[in-house]
């Protein structure tokens, strides 16, 4: 499991990429640096200069293929403007010859893999237009948080940067180990929120996936969603079951609205005699409990929030109620051992046309619909999560988890150099160069990453439109101090609540009770104020049903 509960069941990533590593390829110096020292103001200048391939006004960016110009970018872009940072710093001298990034398995292709054919690989790409290296240390990703935690308190420093999961930000900032890098952001104006190259959802995916505590630790570069429906779409089109749809509840099949419409649909394909399951959803141990959040997201406008101002829980609600016995509901519609199932046995389950709709991430698509699945092969569709009608508002959420990020360790040497060349692979152009690499698992998320023929390519043209919906509705899990505890304690109540071992206001009752003692270890008053920095800054966007009742 990704939280390393048990490392023997098999992860997603691992599933989906079979931990994919590509054999290190270490940047060939060129010729010119064989003579002149890499560090030196001739060599810099030449940097630019010497790089074949890039179009007027560019300082930077792939090069050898079709197409590599979009990918470009000047001085006064984002990118340019880390790597005309990073030239500074190593004509001063204040620049690392090499800096060292802890990275997940799955990362590693985007690094050392070349693509499209003729293109450099990052990591030669980023030497030779600054003249330092990148050395990555492969890591299980379920050991990244306690391996950087033990690399700040032992005082042992390895690295220059990071990998995380996002949603343990808050914990991860709280232990000291991460550079807080508010005065870089000031500095040297990355395009996070731009509005044709930023992250989808702007300032709030920002706010909820960078910031601890109102300061910048951590930095996006994962797309994940917990909250898209695969649907059999030649199932849903076929007329005798549209008939048989209305005749039994009254309205027309179609993309449900709310979720009493999305449990119609599920109930009615669930045919196990027949070889059909209606709604297969995750519902195992640390995965499950992320599809109980779009749920519970959406009990309230703007939000159904995590904790109210005064750090108190509010789980053990009407809401936290609704949503958990909604969540334990679902599992009638699902695999008799729906509650152990994974990654391994629900992605194949639906590719074989065992499933008339999966509840799942957001890369189905991607790995999945192909001609090796004939059997859906080309008759796929998605929709995100639905969500209710609160006081006359149509409320719909989503959530982002778990991400893979990226941090500035503390007790790295150069935190400027690292800063910059954590901002410059989070530049709108790079980014999509970097997802648009079928070597790696990161997903995409920036405004550039969806035109872009090789994502679209990837992911499909019908889940484009999804995926940017699922990201502009989306929510953050629980990513404050005591994040840990907090995911532990939920993640254990609802698997009881699932199997019927508790009633639903049991789990939350239970699970509200853990969470207090909780945030009294945290401390309330710091807890407080992650909470009150962190909850203005979610989605407050307001939908209009399609469905007429």
């Amino acid at each position: 499991m990704k939280n390393g509960k048990n490392h023997k069941k098999i992860t997603r990533r691992q599933f989906l990429d079979k931990s994919v590593k590509v054999s290190a390829g270490l940047a060939v110096a060129s010729v010119t640096s064989s003579f002149i020292p890499i560090g030196s103001d001739r060599f810099l200048a030449l940097a630019a200069e010497k790089k074949k391939g890039l179009a007027p006004g560019m300082i930077g960016g792939p090069t050898g293929f079709e197409g590599a110009e979009k990918y470009q970018y000047g001085p006064d872009e984002s990118a340019g403007r880390a790597i005309e940072g990073l030239r500074k710093l190593k004509a001063d001298g204040k620049a690392p010859k090499k800096l060292v990034l802890m990275v997940p398995p799955g990362e590693v292709g985007h690094w050392e893999n070349p693509h499209p054919p003729g293109a450099k690989t990052l990591k030669e790409m980023f030497f030779q237009e600054t003249g330092i290296e990148v050395e990555l240390v492969d890591t299980i990703d379920t050991e990244m948080g306690k391996k950087l935690v033990q690399d700040y308190q032992t005082g042992t420093n390895s690295y220059d940067i990071y990998g995380t999961w996002q949603n343990e930000l808050g914990d991860l900032a709280r232990s000291g180990a991460l550079f807080a890098y508010d005065e870089f952001v000031d500095k040297y104006k990355p395009d996070w929120t731009d509005s044709k190259t930023g992250y989808i959802g702007g300032a709030v995916t920002v706010n909820t996936m960078m910031k601890s505590g109102g300061h910048y630790y951590g930095f996006h570069v994962d797309g994940d969603y917990p909250c898209f429906y695969y649907y059999r779409k030649d199932l849903w089109e076929k007329p005798k079951e549209r008939k048989d749809f209305k005749a039994r509840y009254g309205w027309e099949l179609q993309v449900p609205d709310t979720w009493d419409q999305l449990r119609d649909i599920s109930e009615f394909f669930h045919r196990p005699d027949k070889g059909l399951l209606g709604c297969v959803g995750l519902r195992n141990q640390y995965w499950g409990f992320a599809f109980w959040y779009p749920r519970y997201l959406s009990m309230a406008y703007p939000n159904q929030y995590y904790f109210d101002n005064n750090g108190e829980p509010l789980i053990d609600s009407d809401a936290g109620i609704k949503a958990t016995e909604e969540y334990a509901d679902s599992m009638k519609f699902m695999h008799k051992d729906a509650i152990t199932w994974g990654w391994a046995e629900q992605y194949p389950a639906m590719a074989k046309g065992e499933c008339a709709m999966i509840e799942t991430f957001q890369n189905w698509s991607k790995f999945m619909d192909n001609p090796d699945n004939p059997a859906v092969y080309g008759k796929v569709r998605t929709f995100g999560s639905p969500g209710r009608m609160i006081d006359g508002k149509y409320i719909r959420r989503t959530v982002w988890w778990p991400a893979i990020g990226k941090a500035i360790a503390t007790g790295g040497k150069y935190p400027e150099a690292s800063y910059l060349l954590l901002q410059w692979l989070t530049s709108g152009k790079v980014f999509t160069f970097v997802v648009a690499n079928p070597a790696g698992y990161l997903d995409p998320c920036r405004l550039t990453d969806f035109t872009d023929p090789g994502v679209v390519k990837s992911y499909k043209p019908y889940n484009v439109k999804t995926y940017v919906d699922v990201i502009e509705h989306a929510a953050p899990p629980i990513n404050v101090p005591g994040v840990l505890e907090f995911q532990n304690a939920l993640d254990q109540n609802l698997i009881e609540a699932a199997i019927g071992k508790k009633t639903a206001a049991q789990a939350m009752k239970d699970t509200a009770l853990k969470w207090k003692k909780t945030v009294q270890k945290v401390g309330k008053d710091k807890f407080i104020e992650a909470v009150q920095s962190q909850n203005p800054a979610w989605p407050t966007v307001i939908d209009q049903p399609k469905i007429k009742a």
